[in-house]
C-alpha cells in the first residue's frame, strides 16, 4: 500500500491480456477491484502466481512473481545506503500527499474558471483574488519539487531575477491563451496521476530508475500523456525563450538570427523550441526530457507495449520507419519530469501575470 489515496495498480492477464487492476479508494476496505474477482472461499493454492504490486514504489522486472519481494524494504535499504534521513523521508510522504489533495480541493476549480472566465470571474464566483490564487499555485508546485536534489526551479528563479521582465508582462497582458494551457496541462496530468507515482519517490532523491524496474500501470491509460503534455510544453517553453533574449541584451521578442521574429518562432516546429536558450546554463535543463521522438511515437498511436518484457517499442523517425525501444519505467520518468517543467513555468506565468 502507498500513502496516497484513492490508489491503485494496474497489470495484464498473462494469458488475455486483459487489465487487472485493484487498490483501495481510502484507508481500510473499500476496494478498488477491476477485471478481477475476490473468492472468499478460494483457500490457498501452492502453485499460486504472485504478482507484487506497489502504487508508490517500482518494482523488479526479474522478482515481480517472487512472493518473498516487500518493495517497501528495498526503499528502506536504499535510504540507509545513502545515508538518508527516515524521519525526512516520512516527512516527504506525508507532504506528497497533500499534492492530489491540494488539487481536488483548492486547485483545479479555480484554475479552470480562471483559464475559462478570467479574472474577474474567480472574484465572484471564489471570492479568490488572482494575486493569492497565483502563490497558492505555487505552493502546489513547492509540493511536487519538495526533495529534488536538482531544483529546476532555483536555476530559472536566478534567471529571471537576472532581467526586467516589464516586456514579458506586457506581452502576457494581452494573451489569454498560455492560462488554458496551464490548465490543460495540469489537467491531463493529474487525470492520470495515479500511474505516475511509482518513480517520484526515486526522482525526488536522485535515485537511479533502471531498465530491470517496472511500473505496476496499464500502458493503454498512459499511452498519450507524453504527447498531451510535450504539445503544451512546447507552447509554454516561449517564456524561457523570451528571457533568454532579454539576457542577451535584446528585446523580449528579437532573435539573434536576424529576420527572425516571435510570430515566426511561435510556428515553428516544437522539437526546436528550446533552441534559443540551450546555451543557457540556467535554462539548458528545461528540455532534458523533452524529446520529439517519444512525442511522435506515442502520439501517434505508433508505439506498442510487451506485457513480458515490460519494454514500448516505438515508431520514430520519418514515417515511424524506425523502431526504439524504452522501458515502461523511463517513460513514466519522463512524464513526470515534463510535467515538472510545466508547472514551473506556469507558475512563473501566474507570476508574470499579477
Amino acid at each position: 500500500m502507498g500513502n496516497n489515496f484513492p490508489q491503485s495498480a494496474s497489470f495484464q492477464c498473462s494469458e488475455c491480456s486483459k487489465k487487472i487492476k485493484i487498490g483501495f479508494k481510502s484507508i481500510g476496505e473499500d476496494r478498488i477491484i477491476e477485471g478481477c474477482k475476490v473468492i472468499k472461499d478460494g483457500g490457498f493454492e501452492m502453485d499460486v502466481k504472485v504478482v507484487n504490486l506497489h502504487p508508490e514504489i517500482p518494482t523488479d522486472k526479474n522478482r515481480l512473481h517472487d512472493p518473498s519481494l516487500f518493495q517497501t524494504m528495498g526503499v528502506f535499504q536504499r535510504l540507509d545506503k545513502s545515508n538518508a534521513d527516515l524521519f525526512e523521508f516520512k516527512e516527504l510522504q506525508h507532504i506528497w500527499t497533500q499534492f492530489r489533495t491540494e488539487w481536488t480541493n483548492n486547485i483545479e476549480s479555480s484554475l479552470r474558471i480562471l483559464a475559462k472566465k478570467g479574472k474577474s470571474e474567480l472574484k465572484r464566483l471564489k471570492k479568490l483574488d488572482f494575486d493569492v490564487f497565483a502563490d497558492k499555485f505555487h505552493q502546489w508546485l513547492a509540493i511536487f519539487l519538495s526533495g529534488k536534489k536538482d531544483n529546476k526551479f532555483d536555476k530559472v528563479n536566478i534567471e529571471f531575477r537576472s532581467i526586467n521582465s516589464s516586456e514579458i508582462k506586457s506581452y502576457l497582458s494581452k494573451d489569454g491563451k498560455l492560462l488554458k494551457q496551464v490548465y490543460s496541462l495540469c489537467n491531463i496530468y493529474m487525470q492520470h496521476s495515479e500511474n505516475f507515482q511509482s518513480t517520484v519517490f526515486y526522482q525526488k532523491y536522485g535515485w537511479e530508475l533502471t531498465s530491470k524496474m517496472t511500473a505496476n500501470v496499464h500502458w493503454e491509460d498512459i499511452e498519450s500523456v507524453y504527447g498531451d503534455l510535450y504539445e503544451i510544453v512546447g507552447d509554454l517553453l516561449i517564456i524561457p525563450t523570451m528571457m533568454n533574449n532579454i539576457k542577451q541584451s535584446r528585446k523580449f521578442d528579437q532573435f539573434s538570427t536576424s529576420g527572425f521574429t516571435l510570430e515566426k518562432y511561435l510556428i515553428t516546429d516544437k522539437a526546436g523550441r528550446g533552441t534559443n536558450f540551450q546555451s543557457n546554463p540556467n535554462l539548458e535543463h528545461l528540455t532534458d526530457f523533452y524529446f520529439p521522438w517519444l512525442r511522435n511515437g506515442t502520439h501517434h498511436k505508433n508505439s506498442t507495449f510487451n506485457p513480458e518484457t515490460h519494454e514500448i517499442t516505438l515508431g520514430v523517425g520519418k514515417g515511424g520507419g524506425t523502431e526504439k525501444k524504452i522501458g515502461l519505467i523511463e517513460y513514466i520518468k519522463a512524464c513526470n519530469e515534463l510535467f515538472e517543467v510545466g508547472i514551473l513555468l506556469s507558475s512563473l506565468i501566474l507570476h508574470l501575470k499579477k
